[in-house]
C-alpha cells in the first residue's frame, strides 16, 4: 500500500458519527453521556494497514484482510502517531518512554509509559469507551432500534464468534454492518480503547475520558472465541495494558 493508496483507503473508510445524548450503561447505572462529532474507521485496523504503518504483523492468523492482532494497548498507541506522522498530522499522543505513568496501578505491565493527550491534535487515535459505545449502538439511530448485537439482533448474521468462525479470525467486512456503517464491532476481535477499565462515572459528563487511574484498559466487542453473552453490546472488559492475544485488535478515530 502506497502513501496514495493509504490516503485513499483512509478517505473511504473513515465514517463522521453525527454526537449528541445517550443513555450509557445498562440497568441502574445508566447515566447521560453527551459526544461532539468524531471521525471512525468502519473496520477494525487490518494486518495489511498495520503492516503498511509499523512494517511488522505480529498476526497469529495471518491474512492482510484480516484484522491485526497480538498487539498490546502500547502498540495502537504508537501505531496511530506513526499513521498520523505518515498523514502529516500533528500526532494526538505524546509517548514518554523513559517516564512511567504515575496512575498506572498494574503489577503487571513491564512498559507503564507515560502517554498523555494533545487535546488540540487531531490526529489519528483510539477510541474513548464512551465513544465506542455510542458507535456499537449506531449512534442516533439508537432511539429507533435497540439490538443486542451490533447492527442486529442475530449475531451470526453481524458477526463472528465462537460457533461461526471455525476458530480463528476472518476478513474485516463480510457480516452484516450496523446503522452506521461499522462492520465487526461485534465479534472477530475485541477491540482496545483509550479508558482505564473500572466502574463508569455516572455523573452526566461531556466527551469523557474514563477515570484517572487504573491497572487495566478497556476492551469491547467480543471476539471469534466469545459466545453469544460477551458478544452483547453492552458487555465490557478490561487486560493489562501489555497483554498481546490472538482475539484483541484495535479501530481508529480522529476528530472531526
Amino acid at each position: 500500500m502506497l502513501k496514495g493508496e493509504l490516503e485513499e483507503y483512509l478517505n473511504k473508510t473513515m465514517i463522521q458519527v453525527e454526537g449528541g445524548k445517550f443513555m450509557m450503561g445498562e440497568d441502574k447505572k445508566e447515566h447521560e453521556v453527551v459526544l461532539d462529532d468524531f471521525l471512525i474507521n468502519k473496520y477494525p485496523v487490518t494486518q495489511e494497514l498495520y503492516e503498511r504503518v509499523m512494517r511488522k504483523n505480529p498476526s497469529y492468523f495471518k491474512g492482510k484482510e484480516r484484522p491485526v492482532e497480538r498487539v498490546d494497548w502500547y502498540d495502537t498507541i504508537e501505531f496511530c502517531n506513526k499513521l498520523s506522522d505518515q498523514m502529516n498530522i500533528e500526532t494526538y499522543y505524546d509517548i514518554n518512554k523513559e517516564k512511567q505513568d504515575p496512575n498506572n496501578e498494574s503489577e503487571f505491565d513491564s512498559k507503564k509509559w507515560l502517554v498523555e493527550i494533545n487535546k488540540n491534535s487531531k490526529g489519528y487515535r483510539l477510541l474513548t469507551e464512551v465513544e465506542w459505545d455510542y458507535a456499537v449502538i449506531g449512534g442516533q439511530k439508537w432511539k429507533e432500534d435497540h439490538f443486542e448485537y451490533a447492527g442486529g439482533n442475530i449475531l451470526n448474521e453481524v458477526g463472528w464468534y465462537r460457533e461461526n468462525s471455525h476458530r480463528e479470525t476472518k476478513a474485516v467486512g463480510l457480516k452484516v454492518p450496523n446503522q452506521l456503517g461499522l462492520f465487526d464491532m461485534s465479534g472477530n476481535v475485541d477491540e482496545w480503547c483509550w479508558d482505564w477499565y473500572r466502574d463508569y462515572k455516572e455523573d452526566a459528563q461531556k466527551n469523557p475520558r474514563g477515570v484517572e487511574s487504573g491497572d487495566s484498559r478497556v476492551v469491547r466487542g467480543g471476539s471469534w472465541s466469545s459466545g453469544y453473552e460477551v458478544s452483547r453490546v453492552a458487555v465490557r472488559d478490561g487486560l493489562n495494558p501489555t497483554g498481546k492475544l490472538i482475539s484483541i485488535g484495535f479501530r481508529i478515530s480522529m476528530a472531526v
